[in-house]
Parts: C-alpha cells; sequence; structure tokens
C-alpha cells in the first residue's frame, strides 16, 4: 500500500514584487518634470516627510555628525539597510555663482496635439505611418483619448487619400455619402484597418505621455501598465481588464476568488492602479497664456569640448538630524512610532535614490544630444543634424518615451541663446547623393527661397518643391506647404496680393 509523502520541500515560486515598481514609479515621475516643477515637489517633501531636510552644507565640507547605527531599527523587511548610512542628494555644482535672470522671457504652453505631433515628426515612422499618425492624434480629446474607434479611423484615412492638401479630415468634416461608401468597403474587406491599427499600436506604445490615444479607459491604464513592464500573466493586467468596477467598490473578496489570490495582493496591486494617470492629457491641460523660460539645462564651452550642467537651483536633501537622534535611541521608541519612522525613511531613501537615478539618465540623454548636435551649439540652427528619439533611447539603453519625458517641456541654455531641447531633434531626408539632412535645414532653405523669389511672381508650393528636387533635395509639395505655414510664410496667392 503506497503512502503519502508529506515531506516538506522548497519550491522556485516567481513573484511580483512591487518595491520596485513603486521606486520605477517615482522615477518616471520625478523625470517628466522640469527645474520649477522639481523643486516644488521636493520642497513640499521637505514638509511632508519629516525624515527629510535640507542640506545647506557645502558638499565638500566634512560633516560633523557622530557615528550612529541605522540597524538598530532593522527588525524585519521593510528598508534595506546593507548600504549603512544614508546618502545626502548629489549637489550638481560646485559654483556659487548668480544664475542668470530668465523673468522676462516668456513662452506659450505646449498642447498634447502639439507634443504628440513633436514625436510623429522625428519617430522611425514611414512617410503613410506618419499621415495614419497625425490624422489619429488629431481625433484625441483633451484628456489623451480617441473621439473614434478603429473603422472610423480607416473611413478617415482612406477619405484622406483624395484630399492630400496638408491636413487631415475628422468625422464631422467627411460626406455622408463618403462614410457610406468606405465603410461598406471596409465590412467587405476588414484588412483595410490593419495599418490603422498597426500604426495606433506603436503610438500606445512609443509616445509619450503612457496611455494618449486610448479608446477607454481600462485600455489607457492597461497601455501605461504595459509600459510600466508589465504583462498580460501579471495580477495587475487582470485586474485592469475584467475586475476595475469590484476595485472601484472595494470588493476584495470577488476579486480574490475569481483570480485566486490573497487580499494583500490585491491591496498592494491597488496602490500600482491607483498611482496610474486616468486622463494622460491632463498635463498639458493649458491653464496660462503664458510661463515663464527657466533653463533646466546648461551647455557652455570650455575650451574645445562642451560641458553640461544642470539646473542647481534646487534643494539638496539628506536624512534630517531629528530622525538621527531617534535612531540612536531607538531602543526607547514603542512599535508605533518605529513603524512610521521607518515608512518615512523608506520614502525618504526611495525619492534620493530616484533623483540620482534622475540624475544619470537626463546627463546621458544630454550628452548624445550635445555630442550628435555640436555644430548647432558652434554656428546655429541652420546646422541642426537630424535625430530622432529611436536614435537617443538606443544608444544610452533606455526607453523612447524616457528620452521623450527628458526633452519634453525643457529648455537648454546654450552659446547660441535659449531654446526648447526638443527643437534639437529633426526628422532626415535622404538626398540624391545618399546624404541625409535635417528637414530644420529644409525649412531655412524654404526660408531663403521664398526671400529671394521674384516679388511679381512668387513661388507656388510646387515650384519650391521643385527647386529643392534641382539641388537633391525630393520634398514633396504637401511637405513644403506643411513647414510654410510653421514658418508663418502666407501662400503664394497671398504674397503676390500684399505687393
Amino acid at each position: 500500500m503506497s503512502t503519502i509523502d508529506l515531506r516538506t520541500v522548497p519550491k522556485l515560486v516567481q513573484q511580483q514584487r512591487l518595491i520596485l515598481t513603486q521606486e520605477l514609479q517615482l522615477f518616471l515621475k520625478l523625470i517628466h518634470m522640469n527645474s520649477l516643477e522639481l523643486k516644488d515637489y521636493l520642497e513640499e517633501q521637505l514638509i511632508d516627510n519629516p525624515a527629510l531636510e535640507e542640506d545647506n552644507e557645502k558638499p565638500n565640507e566634512d560633516s560633523n555628525d557622530e557615528d550612529f547605527d541605522f540597524n538598530k531599527l532593522k527588525d524585519d523587511k521593510v528598508i534595506n539597510y546593507d548600504n549603512g548610512d544614508y546618502p545626502h542628494s548629489k549637489q550638481y555644482f560646485d559654483s556659487e555663482e548668480d544664475e542668470f535672470s530668465w523673468e522676462n522671457n516668456t513662452s506659450s504652453n505646449e498642447s498634447l496635439l502639439d507634443h504628440l505631433n513633436w514625436q510623429i515628426n522625428i519617430s522611425d515612422l514611414t512617410q503613410e505611418e506618419s499621415e495614419i499618425a497625425s490624422m489619429i492624434v488629431g481625433n484625441i480629446n483633451e484628456d489623451g483619448y480617441l473621439d473614434c474607434g478603429i473603422v472610423d479611423l480607416s473611413v478617415l484615412y482612406l477619405f484622406s487619400q483624395e484630399h492630400k492638401n496638408g491636413s487631415f479630415p475628422t468625422l464631422d468634416s467627411t460626406p455622408d455619402d463618403k462614410y457610406t461608401y468606405y465603410k461598406n468597403l471596409i465590412d467587405s474587406c476588414p484588412n483595410l484597418t490593419e495599418p490603422v491599427e498597426n500604426v495606433l499600436k506603436k503610438i500606445q506604445v512609443m509616445f509619450d505621455p503612457p496611455g494618449a490615444c486610448s479608446r477607454n479607459l481600462k485600455e489607457c491604464l492597461r497601455n501605461q501598465a504595459y509600459q510600466l513592464g508589465y504583462i498580460d500573466s501579471d495580477l495587475i493586467i487582470k485586474i485592469i481588464n475584467d475586475h476595475l468596477e469590484d476595485l472601484s467598490k472595494n470588493d476584495y473578496t470577488n476579486i480574490s476568488d475569481c483570480l485566486n489570490t490573497s487580499l494583500d495582493e490585491i491591496k498592494s496591486a491597488e496602490e500600482v492602479v491607483q498611482s496610474l494617470e486616468p486622463k494622460p492629457g491632463r498635463p498639458f491641460f493649458l491653464k496660462d497664456s503664458e510661463k515663464y523660460i527657466v533653463p533646466d539645462y546648461y551647455v557652455y564651452k570650455v575650451g574645445n569640448e562642451f560641458q553640461i550642467q544642470l539646473n542647481k537651483d534646487l534643494p539638496r536633501i539628506r536624512i534630517s538630524a531629528y530622525c538621527r537622534k531617534l535612531i540612536k535611541s531607538s531602543n526607547n521608541l514603542n512599535k508605533d512610532t518605529k513603524i512610521y519612522l521607518k515608512e518615512k525613511i523608506e520614502a525618504a531613501q526611495r525619492i534620493m535614490r530616484c533623483l540620482e537615478e534622475r540624475d544619470e539618465a537626463i546627463r546621458k540623454v544630454l550628452r548624445k544630444i550635445v555630442d550628435i548636435q555640436k555644430d548647432f551649439f558652434e554656428h546655429g540652427t541652420d546646422y541642426i543634424k537630424p535625430l530622432r528619439l529611436k536614435d537617443v533611447a538606443e544608444s544610452v539603453g533606455v526607453h523612447e518615451s524616457t528620452v521623450s519625458r527628458i526633452t519634453s517641456r525643457r529648455y537648454i541654455y546654450t552659446p547660441q541663446g535659449i531654446s526648447e531641447l526638443k527643437s534639437l531633434f529633426s526628422r532626415k531626408i535622404e538626398t540624391s547623393h545618399g546624404k541625409e539632412i535635417s528637414f530644420e535645414k529644409v525649412k531655412s532653405l524654404i526660408k531663403v527661397i521664398v526671400k529671394d523669389e521674384p516679388p511679381k511672381t512668387p513661388y507656388s508650393d510646387e515650384d519650391i518643391s521643385k527647386i529643392l528636387e534641382r539641388r537633391n533635395i525630393k520634398v514633396a509639395r504637401r511637405t513644403v506647404a506643411k513647414y510654410r505655414k510653421i514658418l508663418g510664410i502666407q501662400s503664394s496667392s497671398k504674397r503676390h496680393n500684399s505687393e
């Protein structure tokens, strides 16, 4: 008769670690902030977290703090104290010189549509994919959601092929008979929607802000979770797909029964879901018509090299002296006080680690941009080289959306003046000789061509396209019209009438 083996044996189980996710969430939040926003955030943390204090000592100044043992509080797995003393946040500058004052410099806020179109222009999308992407982002609302489905988008794209005039139609501008015709065509041939579906997936995976161009709340949250590294088999995705309503009602028991998981795991997953942004367009709401420009980064030429500095007008933070004293007398603390203190110290550590990671990521991205655009820093806008988010991301080993976060809404002080960092990115055009030039160079050439045109017979967009082609630069008439409008140049008929 056989017996049942009741021995306890070790079993390797892969589990989800939310501690890393919390740090990643904070890192993505910090890296999306410009200097002014980061300063406000750190000042708030100095008020809210008693474990943090501002470090006013000079970076090279010796500290007079006595030795103390942080391991006195190490009685569970709340914090990793193996690294010994807590680090101070990095000091980016040694100089105590006053900064320039930029209070009189203003710029209009960037809209979500502007931000998405910028990413389209410097992405690795083909011409056809770029047209589809422009149509997709042109049909989102201010919250960042798509106002129409795949079939409607496919109808608009097919209809737009008849009207290549530099703009894309919306559902309201599409005649009913045309809509019905293309809708019936798609019903009989469903694969006509594939080009739109493929481009939409690329936008949702690659573009910033995460969750933009989603069609509903579930897809929005799911796309953000994907960008954080979660996969379909993870608890987070399962809850988003099937149990958002249960989560909103705090019905943890039903979720636990359906997914066969513990209440603690569900509550931990809930924290991640609640940290996601249900309205991706929220950071781009236009609140003010003007804002102050404060450079986030500085590039100076020292000898033959360009040096990079970050804005130093940020509080330097460290673990507070009061907490250090409490730790030294931890034997006199009750259990609740120990738990509270450990939670605050853990949060403080996480902020300081993420600040250092943010600094390192930014420096890598900036160094790559400066190395590629050295001619711009030397000679100006006409010498900007083709550069895409993908080029920088692959070089420094980060996601394209991370590069977009670092460069969006940021200003850089250069020998050529203050520029938006995103203006140093430009799509490439190949000449007939196999060389590559940037769209910025093309815009500059268009400006010169219009300036030198005969006053009585201004060049049409088609004429400018042919002139560029004779210079071995092939640019479609539609593209010429687009960049002429960006440059603020009127059409040939209006330029002729203004004479």
